[in-house]
């Protein structure tokens, strides 16, 4: 099956497909290299590869069970269908003398359909909506889709399990960011999606445009050679200064971004959730994106730690495998106010509105939630956190959280 990959109308390659929508083979003699994806000109396969990273993973949500209701063969097939369309980005596949145009497919201006219902679309006249959904290229474990509320463009995201804790957790960084007059990030509200077990999911609105697209920093390291000198974050840094970043704004931005994630204890910001915007004309790297996809925070699904020494022992998945070595790449100690985050009780009231939440998780979790603040803040003041997790003060029984749930928040933000 021949197709051709664009970056909106202008052709980039020629490509074939297998009948299971996986790449076959593709023309190395790119028409405009510069307008590819972001990728390692080393691996003579990167568009395959490229093309099974942007597939939905399997893993997420309700997919496997949705493909076979569908009679798909997998995600690459579901991502062939819908012409491997975007709301982050402007690549697509066109089939050979289609005919078809940007203005025809593109998902930012014409109309499509999510995979999950909210009580505002039932009433939609889904015959006059075209069969494309971006669905197909969108990333992460958790069950999300895009869908359009209200007549805006956003996510849609559930949760692993029957608790609405990930969503809680969208919602308890956004009040941060928000109260630390920090502007880059992306304000999560919850919602109530039918047919869930689960009470809340959350939402936030599509930050990319026809203007701008999301470059991940996992494509913007790969795409050039990292010598052995200097770490990976640095090469992340120097990568992006290449492209036309303000390198200084950069720093603080991730600066700002490891603090809240230690002080939320958030340990997944790995390479595909820290990205950059690019200008859809001139391909310069313009800011980073807004901080999205911190709901993996607060201890969730896991033990709350006893200690100091366990506090200080998280393992992150990043640019450094646990929350001290992310620290060592600070440079700003003072860039998040302490005086300005959430108060414990309003971490509370979130989770209670949950009707699952365990009062007694709750109670642990704001005894961690404290305990980070105040660590954070003699981090600030120069003291080694090293040197505290080795001192190993007295332990209590550690108590395990099985599960945590959190809901819609109709409070005042208050410090």
């Amino acid at each position: 099956m021949l197709y051709v990959l664009k970056r909106k109308d202008q052709i980039i390659t020629l490509v074939d497909f297998l009948e299971d929508g996986s790449v076959y083979k593709f023309h190395q003699d790119l028409v405009h290299p510069e307008l590819a994806p972001l990728h390692d000109v080393k691996n003579h396969d990167w568009l395959k590869q490229w093309w099974k990273r942007r597939s939905v993973p399997i893993s997420q949500g309700h997919i496997r069970s949705m493909l076979a209701k569908k009679g798909l063969l997998g995600p690459e097939d579901f991502l062939l269908k819908n012409l491997g369309l975007s709301l982050t980005d402007y690549y697509w596949i066109s089939p050979m003398d289609s005919g078809l145009t940007w203005k025809d497919v593109n998902l930012f201006d014409n109309a499509f359909h999510g995979d999950i219902l909210i009580s505002a679309d039932a009433n939609e006249k889904k015959e006059e909506i075209p069969h494309y959904t971006p669905n197909g290229s969108l990333q992460g474990s958790l069950e999300k889709s895009w869908t359009i509320l209200h007549g805006e463009r956003g996510l849609l995201k559930g949760n692993r399990d029957q608790f609405s804790t990930e969503s809680i957790n969208e919602v308890i960084a956004s009040t941060m960011h928000r109260m630390q007059d920090f502007d880059a990030y992306t304000d999560y509200k919850l919602i109530k999606i039918n047919g869930r077990e689960y009470d809340y999911g959350c939402y936030s609105k599509l930050f990319t445009s026809q203007k701008k697209e999301l470059i991940s920093a996992y494509e913007v390291v790969i795409s050039e050679r990292q010598f052995n000198d200097i770490s990976l974050y640095e090469h992340f840094i120097q990568v992006c200064g290449k492209h036309g970043m303000d390198t200084d704004k950069l720093r603080h931005f991730m600066d700002y971004m490891i603090l809240s994630d230690f002080v939320l204890s958030g340990r997944d910001r790995h390479l595909g959730n820290v990205s950059i915007l690019r200008d859809a004309e001139s391909l310069r790297f313009i800011a980073p994106a807004p901080i999205y996809d911190s709901g993996k925070c607060l201890f969730i699904q896991d033990t709350v730690p006893a200690n100091d020494r366990d506090l200080l022992s998280i393992k992150t998945e990043s640019f450094a495998s646990d929350e001290l070595k992310m620290l060592k790449l600070v440079k700003d100690r003072n860039c998040l106010d302490v005086t300005k985050l959430p108060a414990r009780s309003y971490i509370e009231e979130l989770y209670a509105l949950d009707s699952k939440m365990d009062m007694q998780r709750m109670v642990l979790i704001g005894e961690g939630y404290e305990r980070k603040i105040d660590l954070l803040r003699r981090f600030q003041l120069g003291e080694d956190l090293n040197k505290i997790k080795a001192a190993v003060p007295n332990r209590r029984p550690a108590m395990v959280a099985a599960k945590d749930v959190f809901v819609d928040n109709p409070q005042p933000d208050r410090e």
